[in-house]
């Protein structure tokens, strides 16, 4: 079987540091998938990012996995993208918004403040066909997103993962 780069399961939470030219210090984000649900031959997953610095802001957003491609609808450094088709396999490439992405490695090593992890796909994603700088992210099995280094012309940062645990319960709306 092959390897889950992105494993989608329900009640969990990534705890990532984000640091960006676009402001000063540390900032945390959680990462929480709150639920899965299979929907026409696909999972859905509602997840909701928490994004802490000197202030909070959370948004909820999709992660969907079909037979062809892991998408997600929004992330931390940029917007919603097509993550990496399915199912993994080196040497895979796409286009899209103007930037190409290619599946590098799936034997990279990386170590990081959540630990050391092996067997990490790669990928690496040139910016505007490079012009405008490249990303590089790293996907461990089993775990998920666990580093991203961008480097384009309009910022530059990092996210790493920290660790993973239980999401805490969803506050219920209810009537007072």
């Amino acid at each position: 079987m092959a390897a889950d780069y992105f494993p989608l399961k329900e009640k969990t939470r990534y705890e990532y540091k984000f640091t960006s030219t676009e402001f000063e210090g540390e900032a945390r984000i959680n990462i929480d998938i709150l639920e899965v649900k299979k929907k026409a031959g696909r999972l859905v997953a509602r997840a909701r990012m928490i994004f802490e610095l000197r202030d909070s802001h959370t948004t909820e957003y999709t992660i969907t996995r079909d037979a062809k491609w892991l998408t997600t609808a929004d992330g931390v450094i940029t917007g919603g993208r097509r993550e990496f088709p399915l199912p993994a396999r080196e040497g895979a490439k796409w286009e899209e918004y103007g930037d190409s992405s290619e599946v590098v490695s799936l034997s990279d090593k990386v170590s990081i403040r959540a630990g050391k992890f092996a067997r990490c796909m790669k990928i690496v994603t040139m910016l505007g066909g490079g012009d405008a700088g490249k990303s590089v992210r790293y996907y461990a099995p089993g775990v998920g997103y666990i580093l991203e280094e961008y480097n384009g012309e309009d910022k530059t940062c990092e996210l790493e993962l920290l660790a993973v645990s239980k999401a805490p319960e969803e506050k219920k709306k209810g009537r007072k």
